[in-house]
C-alpha cells in the first residue's frame, strides 16, 4: 500500500504512527499491541510503499537463543489495521433483519428468517430470532449461557453481516 493511502487510513481510524528519523521500521502502539512495517521505494514509480506488516504484543521480545520470535505477519496493511481496530457490523443494533438465500443460510436453515439485531461484532451481528424452532429451544435448554440471552423462548445466534438484509432500520 502506498504511504499516502496508508497514512490516510490510519488517520481515519484515529491511530498515530511513530516514524523514526533513520527511516527504518515504523510503529503503531494500540491496546497492548505493536504493529510495525518498513517503507520501501517502488522500483517503477519511486513512491514509498509499505512492506513486512507485523503485529506483536507490547511485552513480547525475541530470543535468539531459543528461536522465539513473537507475533505474526499479515499479508497486507488492511489486515494489520483490521487486527488493531476491528471493523464493526454494517447494521445498527435494533434493526429488523432477514436472512438472505445463500449457501450458508441454507446450510443453517436460516433462509427467510427474521430477527432483531441485539449486538454487533466484527462483521457479524447477534440476532434474536422472532420465532425459534424446536431444535433451537432444545439447544437453549442444554446451553442456557450461550443461547438464552434474554430468557427462555428467545433464541440468540451470531450471524455474518453478508447473510443479512435490513427490513427495517433502527
Amino acid at each position: 500500500m502506498k504511504k499516502t493511502t496508508f497514512l490516510k487510513k490510519v488517520k481515519k481510524l484515529g491511530l498515530t504512527v511513530d516514524e523514526p528519523n533513520d527511516g527504518r521500521r515504523c510503529y503503531i502502539h494500540h491496546n497492548g499491541q505493536i504493529a510495525s512495517w518498513f517503507w520501501q521505494e517502488n522500483w517503477q514509480t519511486g513512491e514509498l510503499e509499505g512492506t513486512n506488516w507485523h503485529i506483536k504484543g507490547e511485552g513480547q521480545e525475541s530470543c535468539s537463543y531459543t528461536d522465539y520470535f513473537p507475533g505474526y505477519f499479515t499479508d497486507n496493511a488492511s489486515q494489520m489495521l483490521d487486527r488493531l481496530v476491528p471493523p464493526g457490523s454494517k447494521h445498527k443494533v435494533g434493526s429488523l433483519v432477514k436472512c438472505k438465500d445463500n449457501k450458508r443460510s441454507t446450510r443453517y436453515n436460516r433462509v427467510g428468517r427474521m430477527g432483531i439485531m441485539i449486538d454487533a461484532g466484527d462483521k457479524q451481528a447477534q440476532i434474536q430470532w422472532i420465532t425459534p424452532t424446536a431444535s433451537e429451544l432444545r439447544l437453549q435448554e442444554c446451553y442456557p449461557a450461550t443461547y438464552a440471552r434474554n430468557g427462555v423462548g428467545c433464541f440468540v445466534e451470531w450471524v455474518q453481516d453478508n447473510d443479512l438484509d435490513v427490513v427495517s432500520a433502527a
